[in-house]
């Protein structure tokens, strides 16, 4: 155990000590360390569970033989960051959770971890932290949130609503669509208890993922953040991470290529957000993995939609808990997958689901019968993205697959939300947000606020918006996001002007301005001045890459 190496002989006695300040004994000491990592705090709802769950991850250690310690990382709200500066600071968070977790577990000589999140970019942040330390690990979310319920015009055509329904609502409310008094009735309403989203955005989609590669207990990224079951799972997780400590299992060995592959084809079967390609780019390079962005959108192509969950259906996370959640996804898919892939448990998926007691399937299709025969994730490519980009065709309407029409340009996320609130969006043009990427943002910001507000004002199939920024998991309509290279890299969309013919081919994955002559462009165009930034963003713009390879910050 590395923890022994400066907790024995002489010469560690004043390691000991300070441990014994604490509290702890010889026996403890005597016993693996293992870290649990705690991302709570009181401005997140998908984390206020957290605490309650470590408490019992603990107990499943000591239980399991081990000895925990826990302390925390940062943990941003996409929601609350949402259209506003501080949206810009979200995706950063990823390599600074990341950061914490190398530089704790390094510098106190760990032997395991447990890592604890719900949001968006903690549970990848927390993922690429334990690749760098390659310990053995195991993940736990704290779970979804229950969702509202609708019974009456209900936009997403079921009875249940979530979080992302209101800034839709927004859209609905200027349009004269709906009454102030059914506005405040949806804000009221739509998020009933704690937990991530409960509809299938990063959170959700992420902690799916990071069970479908094996990373935690299997069937335990569905269960609501207030069910009893949630915290038996923790007090398992921390029984399970022993387990692993002692069959010396590290992260790299569960997080293999295969892996990897599974979770792009079981994301694309879910319908998942696209941030997950940001997600998976980055856990693919941090594990040493070759993976560039067009071989994950190829793979992606093989899968249809078979979860028709929000917002790319009227499904919720609890009606796909309540169908059995990944397992059922995994069985229903598992030709396409590979099942040898081995999970926290020790077994494969092959050997899981032989024993996974599972309910008939409901809302999980099989690949013979999907949602939609296109899959949740294509990437793009052509003139206007030559380096790639990102859409989510299960989220875009029937008679949207295919857009043409003029641009309107946008400078920034905040110019394009003033325009839209004004009415300067018509239907048939393309908005183009651009300046947004992961350095010209900085920080590669959510386009969440502006594509929703369209969507409400019934615009989602009628105006297609394009950005070099992101989009949330819970976005839907005609929308293509990861434009590369971003504008700040001299890619084409920083171009664009008002009124060029912009071509969105979603089936045949071509992204075009055919009229532009960029090169001629290039020598005429004066580009608006770059912004400023100072603080961890001005380091982040310094060292990021382009969102093709993940938004990454290389660590090695």
């Amino acid at each position: 155990m590395r923890s022994q190496d400066i907790l024995v002989g002489p010469e560690w006695a004043n390691v000991r000590s300070l441990y014994k300040a604490s509290g702890f004994t010889d026996n403890e000491l005597k016993k693996p360390l293992i870290a649990v990592v705690n991302s709570f705090n009181s401005i997140c709802p998908g984390h206020t569970v957290l605490n309650q769950m470590t408490q019992k991850v603990k107990e499943g250690i000591y239980a399991n033989g081990g000895t925990p310690l826990d302390f925390g990382t940062i943990g941003a709200c996409d929601g609350i960051a949402m259209g506003h500066k501080g949206m810009k600071y979200v995706l950063p968070t990823r390599e600074m959770i990341a950061n914490d977790i190398e530089a704790m577990v390094e510098a106190h000589r760990l032997d395991g971890l447990v890592i604890l999140g719900s949001c968006d970019k903690i549970i990848p942040g927390m993922i690429l932290g334990a690749l760098r330390v390659n310990l053995p690990t195991v993940f736990v979310n704290g779970g979804p949130a229950l969702p509202g319920r609708m019974l009456e015009n209900n936009p997403y055509g079921g009875e249940y609503i979530d979080h992302s329904i209101i800034q839709q609502s927004e859209g609905a409310l200027k349009s004269g669509k709906i009454s102030m008094e059914a506005f405040t009735w949806i804000e009221n309403n739509a998020v009933p208890t704690i937990g991530s989203c409960a509809m299938l955005g990063t959170a959700n989609t992420m902690a799916c993922l990071a069970e479908t590669m094996g990373l935690s207990l299997p069937g335990s990224a569905t269960i609501p953040a207030v069910y009893s079951r949630r915290i038996q799972v923790a007090f398992e997780t921390g029984e399970a991470v022993m387990d692993l400590v002692r069959k010396n299992v590290v992260v790299k060995d569960l997080l293999t290529r295969e892996a990897i592959e599974n979770a792009i084809r079981v994301n694309a079967a879910i319908g998942g957000s696209t941030n997950a390609v940001l997600h998976l780019l980055a856990i693919a390079r941090e594990a040493d993995i070759p993976l560039d962005i067009f071989e994950l959108g190829a793979i992606s192509d093989e899968i249809p939609h078979l979860v028709p969950m929000i917002p790319a259906g009227s499904a919720t996370l609890l009606d796909f808990h309540e169908a059995g959640g990944v397992p059922q996804v995994i069985r229903a898919m598992k030709e396409k997958l590979n099942r040898k892939a081995m999970t926290v448990t020790g077994k494969s998926w092959e050997d899981v689901l032989k024993t996974h007691d599972l309910p008939e399937r409901s809302i999980v299709k099989d690949l013979q019968s999907p949602v939609h025969e296109r899959g949740g994730i294509a990437v793009l490519k052509g003139g206007l993205a030559p380096l790639g980009a990102v859409t989510k065709p299960s989220a875009i309407p029937d008679d949207a697959l295919y857009f043409k029409g003029p641009a309107r340009v946008y400078e920034s996320e905040e110019d394009a939300l003033i325009g839209i609130r004004n009415h300067e969006v018509k239907a048939g043009d393309v908005v183009v947000i651009r300046n947004e990427g992961p350095k010209g943002g900085p920080g590669m910001p959510e386009m969440y606020k502006a594509m929703k507000l369209l969507v409400g004002m019934n615009l989602g199939s009628g105006v297609c918006l394009i950005t070099d920024g992101r989009f949330s998991g819970s976005n839907n309509g005609c929308f293509v996001g990861h434009i590369c290279p971003e504008a700040m890299d001299d890619g084409p969309i920083a171009y664009l002007m008002d009124g060029d013919e912009i071509v969105v081919d979603v089936r045949g994955r071509n992204i075009e301005a055919p009229d532009v002559d960029f090169e001629e462009r290039r020598k005429t165009y004066k580009r608006p001045p770059e912004k400023k930034v100072t603080g961890y963003l001005h380091q982040y713009r310094k060292n990021v890459l382009s969102a093709s390879e993940g938004a990454a910050i290389p660590s090695k």
